[in-house]
């Protein structure tokens, strides 16, 4: 352990740099991996009481109100976090501003989604009620402005234990739900509680720690943001498309049960992509730093970072495909036997994925944002017509294949066109050159 800290000091940075990351990517990591382990074995557990049919209408409705979700955060995340880390002093206006916009974005997005169900369904329609439900959540969001503060200053620790606590209280209930033979109703009413509860904690934990002055909000600072992050909320937009277009097309081709199977398992597969994205958060500040010391030093770390996730992801697969037969079955049972074939296909696009968040970093640095939303759409579409041609000739299958085409022309073959010399990097990291 010792030799690879010393490595990670003289491959990447100073050691007081690295003390920082490790402890706030630490904290960070354990959050996710805390509440992702609990939500696998939770979602497990929903998906065996529910049945394959109404656990596949609960996750349409998610999936659903996933395409607001990605407006509604307004693709600020980043940019704040660098804008904070850069100007501190006027972080209260920065986060005044964000909170504001996020508030109105999410409560308009809640009123769409409601709309749009209604329009789809009819009114007495029970995904309208499922929707207006789960789809709190998109107002409650808001709140997670404050997190970005404390990611800025690197005290990530201040929110983990808040966020931990609410998350545990509703998975509480969600156990409750389910001893007590609760209908399909209480569970997305659920989604939105972990929602506010988590905005009660953050809330807690900043009054702890604040900026300094009171939060104020700006139209200057809210054009300068928004200048920045279209591209952004367009690119996020367009990762729903590609990320679950696939379950909308399941469930209208196949019908809610076989969109059941697919969606139960699917979170044995993603469990480990919070990794690359929370180092994100922490690696973010250095590699900033990396840039202005000069070029040769930033694609130097670019390349190191590649080159680990793209490590993560291949351990991840391999070990997934030996064992997702003896997954599904501890887990959900035979009912949803059909999903190991599912999960040794939909696992790759780890791979992918991961590649695509190291690049996040240089779009950031190098504010390159239309590069990220070229890359998205262009893997939409693939993803739209691959489900066309796959789902109706191999079912299921047919959906995780076209997963991981998509994800893969997203994050690395578009590259070809919109950013070679990233294309190239990706392309060495594979093979772990």
């Amino acid at each position: 352990m010792e030799q690879l800290t010393s490595f990670v000091k003289n491959k990447w940075m100073d050691g007081s740099s690295i003390s920082v990351i490790l402890r706030n990517s630490g904290w960070l990591l354990f959050d996710k991996f805390f509440r992702l382990s609990l939500g696998v074995l939770m979602g497990a557990w929903m998906a065996r009481y529910l049945g394959p049919a109404e656990f596949g209408e609960l996750a349409y409705v998610l999936a659903y109100i996933a395409f607001f979700q990605s407006v509604a955060v307004l693709g600020l995340d980043g940019i704040l976090v660098r804008e904070i880390a850069q100007k501190k002093k006027r972080a209260n206006e920065f986060l005044g501003t964000a909170f504001a916009l996020r508030l109105g974005a999410g409560i308009l997005c809640w009123l769409a989604a409601v709309g749009g169900m209604v329009w789809q369904n009819g009114i007495h329609d029970r995904s309208v009620l499922l929707t207006a439900l789960a789809g709190g959540s998109l107002v409650f969001q808001a709140a997670d402005t404050v997190d970005l503060w404390f990611q800025s200053q690197s005290q990530s620790r201040r929110t983990v234990l808040a966020k931990s606590i609410a998350y545990l209280a509703s998975n509480g209930i969600k156990v409750a739900l389910i001893l007590n033979d609760a209908p399909l109703a209480a569970f997305a009413a659920v989604m939105a509680v972990d929602g506010l509860a988590a905005a009660v904690g953050l809330t807690l934990a900043y009054r702890r720690a604040p900026c300094e002055g009171l939060w104020i909000r700006t139209a200057n600072t809210a054009r300068l943001l928004l200048s920045e992050s279209w591209p952004l909320i367009l690119s996020g937009l367009s990762i729903i498309v590609y990320m679950r277009i696939d379950q909308i097309m399941i469930k209208e081709m196949l019908g809610t049960k076989q969109l059941g199977i697919y969606t139960a398992v699917l979170p044995i597969a993603t469990v480990w992509q919070f990794i690359p994205v929370i180092l994100n958060l922490s690696l973010a500040p250095f590699v900033a730093r990396k840039k202005e010391e000069s070029e040769l030093a930033y694609w130097r770390a670019l390349k190191n970072i590649f080159r680990a996730y793209t490590l993560m992801a291949w351990l991840v697969c391999i070990a997934t495909v030996l064992f997702s037969g003896a997954l599904i079955d501890i887990l959900y049972g035979a009912q949803y036997e059909q999903g190991a074939e599912i999960l040794s296909i939909y696992v790759f696009t780890n791979i992918f994925i991961n590649l695509g968040v190291a690049q996040g970093l240089w779009i950031l640095n190098d504010k390159r944002a239309t590069v990220g939303l070229f890359n998205t759409i262009v893997g939409a579409i693939v993803s739209i017509a691959g489900n066309f041609i796959f789902i109706p000739k191999f079912g299921l299958m047919g959906a995780a294949l076209t997963s991981v085409i998509a994800m893969a022309t997203s994050a690395c073959l578009a590259n070809i066109i919109s950013a070679r010399r990233i294309f190239f990097l990706q392309i060495k990291s594979l093979i772990l050159r």
